[in-house]
Order: structure tokens, then C-alpha cells, then sequence
């Protein structure tokens, strides 16, 4: 019965994780969602190190002050992710070619840490941005392990393991539980002993005979 539930339990979580698999890349496809990991602890205590987060496109003109976003730094390969502590209209932008007129919906962002003293050294001009909607702690964690060619497997080993051994057949002597057992005395039933012989009469009886008139 245990190996059973488990059994049960072990699959109804793959179901689960499945469903959800699904129903992410459905939002994703969506409203263009994307998973962010916080690797550092700059935004501590509100995104600790190893979060996970949930962002989304948002155009310049719509960030303001407050929002944690992730922009694209100018020099480096990873993005950033702080907090905005202010905005602006700037009069130019830095391109390849140099300075050039900013668009109408571009905006300087001043960013900074929850957890650094000071404010990124530069502003970002940008014309989107990608906002922080939701977070969770040491979520990044776990799908940074997952990610791993270790993780993914000791993933499918133990899933498999478990649903094996829920739904392996079991030995005989367990199918029929403890009355199965010959060496336990078998439960006590009345309704299955026999009837009592009757009892054998005590002596020779007669008829009594009445006179007829």
C-alpha cells in the first residue's frame, strides 16, 4: 500500500511539473516572459542571490522609478538587473558612429543596487527595457543545478527509480498482507464453524394415547 502511494504521488508530481512546463512556455509565447537569475546579491534583501524572477518587455517611456529592470550593459555580455532610482529624456545618444539625436521614446535610467551604497557608474539611454514582475528565493538555485548536465540526469534517475520501485510487482507472500502468512494464526470467524450435532435423546419416548369417547 506505501509503494503504492508513492507510486501515485511520484506521478501525479510529474504530471504536475509537466503542466506547468507547458502553461510557461504558453505565458512565454504570450506576453514575451522571460526567466531572470540573480547570480549576485546586488538587490538584496528584496532578490537575494540565487533567485529566480519573472520579467517582462516594457517600453522606456513606461519604466519609472522604483521598477527593477534588467537593460543590456553598453561593454560585457551579461545585463544588469537594479533597481530604477531615476529617469530621464536625454538629448543625445551614443551610437557606433557617435553621438546622435535621441529617439522621442528613449530614456536615460539611473540604476542602482538595493544592496550597493552608490549608483551604477554610468546611465543606460534605452527604448525598452525588461521589468522585474515577480521573484522567488533560491529558485535560480535549483534551475541553475537542473540546467547542468549532472542535475538532468540525477533528475531522471530518481524519477524513474521511484516510479519503479512504487509499481514493481510485489513477492507473493506480501500480496495478501499479514492473513496471508502461514506461520500467523488465521483470524477467528464464527460464521464459518460448523453447526453443533444435536444431542442424542435421553431415553425412549412414547405416545400418549387418550381414549376417544
Amino acid at each position: 500500500m506505501r509503494r503504492h502511494v508513492f507510486g501515485v504521488a511520484g506521478t501525479t508530481l510529474l504530471a504536475v511539473a509537466a503542466i506547468a512546463l507547458v502553461g510557461w512556455f504558453a505565458v512565454a509565447a504570450a506576453t514575451g516572459a522571460t526567466l531572470v537569475i540573480f547570480r549576485t546579491g546586488s538587490m538584496s534583501p528584496a532578490i537575494p542571490q540565487g533567485a529566480l524572477a519573472v520579467s517582462v518587455p516594457v517600453s522606456a517611456p513606461d519604466i519609472r522609478v522604483g521598477d527593477v529592470v534588467t537593460v543590456q550593459r553598453e561593454t560585457g555580455t551579461l545585463p544588469v538587473s537594479h533597481r530604477v532610482v531615476s529617469t530621464g529624456v536625454p538629448a543625445v545618444s551614443e551610437t557606433a558612429a557617435g553621438a546622435e539625436p535621441a529617439p522621442a521614446d528613449a530614456r536615460e535610467l539611473v540604476l542602482r543596487g538595493d544592496a550597493n551604497d552608490t549608483a551604477d557608474a554610468q546611465p543606460y539611454v534605452v527604448r525598452e527595457a525588461r521589468r522585474v514582475v515577480a521573484s522567488a528565493p533560491w529558485l535560480g538555485t535549483g534551475l541553475t543545478l537542473l540546467q547542468s548536465p549532472l542535475g538532468l540526469g540525477l533528475l531522471v534517475i530518481g524519477a524513474g527509480g521511484i516510479t519503479t520501485w512504487a509499481f514493481w510487482p510485489r513477492a507473493a507472500g506480501d500480496a495478501g498482507g499479514r492473513g496471508s502468512d502461514p506461520g500467523l494464526a488465521q483470524a477467528h470467524d464464527p460464521a464459518r464453524e460448523p453447526d453443533p450435532a444435536p444431542e442424542p435423546a435421553s431415553g425412549p419416548r412414547h405416545a400418549r394415547a387418550e381414549a376417544l369417547p
